[in-house]
């Protein structure tokens, strides 16, 4: 999610985040094709799905009818000319649905007759244009459009025991774009020209890690001109503003941000994860409605990480004190420009001793809560003294980084944060389920990795016909697609001859949008972070039922509606 950033690399798990990102993903065999009618009580729980075996392509969905014109009343003695569904007759969304009306309403809105929305193949051959295509803009020529892969090496983090088998990204974007230029005619008559800029994960040389961003921010927009810039494996700070609010870019990527950020790009920074107060707002006040907090001695903690003293202020610090409660410990870590937060850990675990703290909301990113964890047992804390509480905030939501806290902070650490409470929209760990619901086994998931399979250029298949097996890297084709299905859909909106507003005014209104797990997501000139929904996670040490995983994230309670 598919999340992540700052020096974060923890954000780099998407998803995916991520994910947003977010999220480690895993997928799983074809459901059975059928029409949807009727869809289990939402009250009830998440419902398994009747999967087959994985080897069919997703079924094909059929178009929507189409809609009369305003001062038209459709005609439905009209064979020729389906009339607007009625109650009766809801629109088949061609695959079983087992997660409920709120999934089967908002799968209705899509429009999979659009050559970057169907779900039985990534895209279908566009049209010519009526005319040659004109260059028009910066980075819109007569026969090509730029987009900007902007890469984390994420590789640097296996030199510090953090590796992130997330596969191939570049690998990844070029096979998606080589099936979009070469499969499906480009867009409009033009080729998409992907161009890669990459980027330390760790910093070093001298230059701290928000420099080395804004480096790669001034060669993806001054030396590339790309229209848009795109990222999956985790970029944080004020690079951000150097893309969107200083080179009027439009940035996609997988990690939520702050809604500073969102207000400074004017319209041009959008995620795979919710925005970054929402999503933290989301856990605490999920948390503050169990009565949970009641008696209980808090402490917050978050690193000096650009944007996010911000985010843990009003997302965290501010609900719980609006809702009634006492924050007995505040306390911001120093990253000293770097990736790893530990500046003042003793000074913060020494005060949260002295006041007794019982409840903990950690803000660290993926190389800090290990730390942080090991410094609280250094000073005397015991495994069940203390209730975490997290969020996708610096990419915890996920296996592949919350797990980080066993292998990197060893046992006694692990055993300290099990049993810690997450809010996300990512349905972590479901897919090691005898039984997984359909957001690990989605038709979108199965259509983008065989579709990845099929234009990778190292060969690379990361298509799941096994349950229970651990695969981030099937996660990442998933956010490397919904990605670039989203730009994809964005250009061939904006028309034959777009200029870059053009293409920007399409972003903005794409409305719903395929995300990893096919959950409900929108994206508008006002909503900025896709997903729409939200659910209870626990973090488990050692894994249930796996003794070959130490850790793992398990959903714990169905979804319900953001906000």
């Amino acid at each position: 999610m598919l999340k992540f950033w700052g020096a974060l690399l923890a954000l780099v798990l998407v998803a995916a985040a991520c994910g947003g990102g977010n999220d480690d993903d895993d997928g799983g065999a074809q459901p059975a094709p059928s029409e949807q009618t009727a869809a289990p009580d939402p009250d009830e729980p998440d419902a398994p799905d009747d999967t087959g075996d994985g080897d069919e392509p997703a079924p094909e969905t059929p178009d929507a009818p189409d809609e009369p014109a305003p001062d038209e009343p459709s005609d439905s003695g009209d064979e020729d000319e389906p009339s607007e569904p009625t109650p009766d007759e809801p629109v088949e969304i061609g695959f079983d649905e087992p997660r409920g009306e709120l999934f089967i309403d908002f799968h209705r809105t899509f429009d999979r007759s659009h050559p970057f929305q169907p779900l039985d193949a990534f895209c279908t051959a566009t049209p010519d244009p009526d005319s040659p295509p004109q260059a028009t803009d910066a980075g819109i020529t007569e026969d090509s459009i730029t987009i900007v892969h902007l890469r984390t090496k994420l590789e640097e983090l296996e030199g510090i025991g953090f590796a992130v088998p997330v596969g191939d990204p570049k690998d990844m974007f070029e096979a998606f774009t080589t099936a979009i230029n070469e499969g499906c005619n480009g867009i409009w008559g033009r080729q998409i020209d992907l161009r890669l800029v990459e980027v330390s994960a760790l910093g070093g040389g001298g230059e701290d890690i928000d420099t080395l961003r804004n480096q790669a921010c001034i060669e993806a927009t001054e030396d590339h001109n790309a229209v848009i810039v795109t990222n999956t494996t985790g970029f944080q700070g004020t690079a951000i503003l150097c893309i969107t609010a200083d080179h009027d870019t439009l940035f996609l990527t997988t990690q939520g941000n702050p809604a500073e950020f969102h207000e400074q790009a004017n319209g041009l920074l959008y995620s795979l994860s919710p925005v970054a107060e929402h999503s933290v707002v989301n856990m605490t006040q999920a948390i503050i409605d169990t009565g949970a907090l009641d008696g209980k001695t808090i402490a917050v903690i978050w690193p000096d990480t650009p944007g996010q003293p911000e985010t843990v202020q009003a997302g965290i610090i501010d609900v719980i004190e609006a809702a009634g409660y006492d924050i007995a410990v505040a306390e911001q870590i120093g990253c000293g420009g770097q990736t790893t937060c530990r500046e003042g850990n003793d000074i913060a675990v020494e005060r949260m001793l002295e006041e007794g703290v019982d409840v903990v909301f950690p803000g660290l990113n993926v190389l800090s809560l290990p730390q942080f964890i090991n410094e609280m047992i250094n000073q005397g804390f015991s495994t069940g003294d203390v209730q975490f509480y997290n969020s996708d905030f610096n990419s915890q939501a996920g296996d592949l980084v919350s797990g980080k806290v066993a292998q990197f902070g060893g046992d006694a650490a692990a055993e300290m944060y099990n049993g810690t409470i997450i809010i996300d929209d990512a349905p972590t760990g479901n897919f090691r389920s005898d039984d997984p619901v359909l957001s690990f086994n989605a038709p979108l998931n199965i259509m983008c990795n065989e579709t990845y399979a099929a234009n990778s250029a190292i060969g690379a298949q990361h298509i799941r016909d096994v349950y229970g097996s651990y695969d981030s890297a099937y996660g990442m084709t998933n956010t490397v697609c919904s990605e670039m299905r989203m730009v994809a859909r964005a250009l061939y909106d904006a028309g034959p001859n777009p200029t870059r507003e053009d293409v920007y005014n399409a972003f903005r209104n794409l409305g719903s949008v395929d995300i990893q797990h096919q959950l409900p997501a929108t994206f508008g000139p006002d909503k900025f972070g896709a997903p729409d929904v939200v659910t209870e996670l626990v973090f488990n040490f050692p894994c249930p039922g796996d003794p070959d995983i130490p850790t793992c994230v398990q959903q714990t309670a169905p979804y319900r509606p953001i906000g």
